[in-house]
C-alpha cells in the first residue's frame, strides 16, 4: 500500500512504492470505465460501484480489490488508479473529482476508450486481406528472380545476366544503405528527443506530418475539456495555474500552467500565450474575447470540448477508411513492377527473333 497526504488541500500525492504495478491494456482501461460508469448512472456510490466491480470483473480482481481498499482509506478514485491508467487520464479524473464531475468524466472515458478500441479492431480488419496479399506478392517475386528467371535464361529467353547489372542486388544494396541512414537519423532524433523540455516535444509532435494533425485535435479536446471544467468551478487563471502547479513536472498541464502563470505576471495578453503552441485550441481566442460572464464561459469551452472530441472521432474513422485502399495501391504498383520485369526482356528478346 502507498501511504498518502494530502498537499495544499488540492491534490493527493503518493509516496513511491517498490512494488511494481504494471499499467491496465486499453481493453482492461474501457471494460474498467464503462462498467464503473453504468454503475454509478444506476444510483450506486463510488464505493458501492466498486464492491461490484470487484465481483463482476475477475480478470481484474486483485487490482480492483487493492483500488477499493484505497478508497477505503479515504484516497480519491483518481490516485487510486494512477498506478493504472495514462497520465492524462490521471489528470482528467483528479480535475474532475475537484469540481465534481467525477460520473461525466469516467462515462466519457469509457466511450473515448471503447471508440479506440473499435477503431483498432477495425483497423486490423482492413489491414489483414492487403498484408496477406503483400506477404504472398513477396514470396512470388522471390520466387521469380529464384527460380523462374534462371530458368528462362537458360532457354535464351532472357538477357545474359553476365552483361548486365543485377538489379536485385543492387535494389538490396540500396535498400541496406537506406535502412542505415534512416537508423542513424531515427537514433539522433531520440537523443535530441530526450533533452528537449516538455512543451517542445508536444510541440514537435503537433507538427508532425500527418500524425500532429490528430496529436492537434486530441489536445483540443483534452485541454478545453480540462479548462471547462476548472472554469466552472470559478477558479481564474490565477488559481488555475497554481491548481496545476501541484501536477507532475514534466506533465503537459504543469508546464503549461506554470509558462501561463509566467506570461500573466508579465501583463502580457493571453491571445498572444494561445498563439504560441499549435495544441492549444485557437478557437479560444474567441470565446475569451466575447466578453461573457465565466459560468458561460465554461458552458462554450466544455460545449466546443465535446465537439472537438466528435471531430477526433471523425478524422480517425476517415483515416482508417484511407488505409486499404493505399495499401492496395502499393500492391498494384508492386505487381505491376514484377510483371514488368519478367515480361519486357521477354517481349525484347521475341522481337529479336523476328529481325
Amino acid at each position: 500500500m502507498k501511504s498518502v497526504t494530502k498537499t495544499n488541500g488540492l491534490a493527493w500525492k503518493p509516496k513511491r512504492s517498490t512494488k511494481q504495478v504494471k499499467r491496465w491494456t486499453l481493453k482492461k482501461q474501457a471494460d474498467f470505465f464503462s462498467l464503473l460508469a453504468d454503475l454509478l448512472a444506476a444510483g450506486f456510490s463510488l464505493k458501492q460501484a466498486m464492491s461490484n466491480l470487484v465481483i463482476l470483473n475477475n480478470k481484474q480482481g486483485s487490482a480492483l480489490t487493492e483500488i477499493l481498499a484505497k478508497l477505503e482509506e479515504g484516497q480519491q478514485l483518481s490516485l487510486a488508479l494512477k498506478d493504472y491508467v495514462s497520465q492524462a487520464t490521471y489528470y482528467q479524473l483528479l480535475i474532475a473529482e475537484r469540481h465534481g464531475q467525477l460520473d461525466e468524466s469516467i462515462a466519457q472515458l469509457g466511450k473515448l476508450l471503447k471508440r479506440r478500441i473499435a477503431q483498432r479492431a477495425k483497423l486490423q480488419s482492413l489491414l489483414i486481406y492487403p498484408l496477406l496479399l503483400l506477404g504472398l506478392l513477396v514470396l512470388i517475386i522471390v520466387a521469380v528472380h529464384v527460380w523462374l528467371r534462371p530458368e528462362l535464361a537458360q532457354f535464351g529467353m532472357m538477357p545474359n545476366p553476365a552483361g548486365q547489372i543485377n538489379w536485385v542486388k543492387l535494389s538490396g544494396y540500396c535498400l541496406a544503405v537506406i535502412l542505415v541512414i534512416v537508423g542513424v537519423y531515427l537514433g539522433k532524433l531520440f537523443w535530441w528527443w530526450k533533452k528537449q523540455p516538455t512543451l517542445t516535444k508536444h510541440h514537435w509532435y503537433s507538427q508532425l506530418p500527418l500524425i500532429g494533425k490528430f496529436y492537434r485535435q486530441y489536445s483540443y479536446y483534452y485541454l478545453s475539456f480540462n479548462l471547462g471544467l476548472l472554469l466552472q468551478s470559478g477558479m481564474d487563471f490565477q488559481q488555475i495555474c497554481y491548481f496545476l502547479g501541484d501536477f507532475d513536472k514534466q506533465s503537459l498541464l504543469y508546464q503549461l500552467g506554470l509558462q501561463l502563470r509566467l506570461w500573466l505576471e508579465k501583463g502580457d495578453e493571453l491571445r498572444e500565450f494561445i498563439a504560441l503552441y499549435p495544441f492549444i485550441p485557437p478557437e479560444l481566442v474567441f470565446f475569451f474575447s466575447k466578453g461573457q460572464t465565466q459560468a458561460e464561459l465554461s458552458k462554450e469551452i466544455l460545449l466546443y470540448s465535446q465537439l472537438a472530441y466528435q471531430k477526433l472521432l471523425r478524422q480517425l474513422d476517415n483515416l482508417i477508411n484511407l488505409v486499404q485502399p493505399l495499401l492496395f495501391l502499393v500492391i498494384a504498383a508492386i505487381i505491376i513492377g514484377t510483371y514488368l520485369a519478367i515480361l519486357l526482356p521477354l517481349y525484347r528478346n521475341m522481337g529479336g527473333l523476328y529481325r
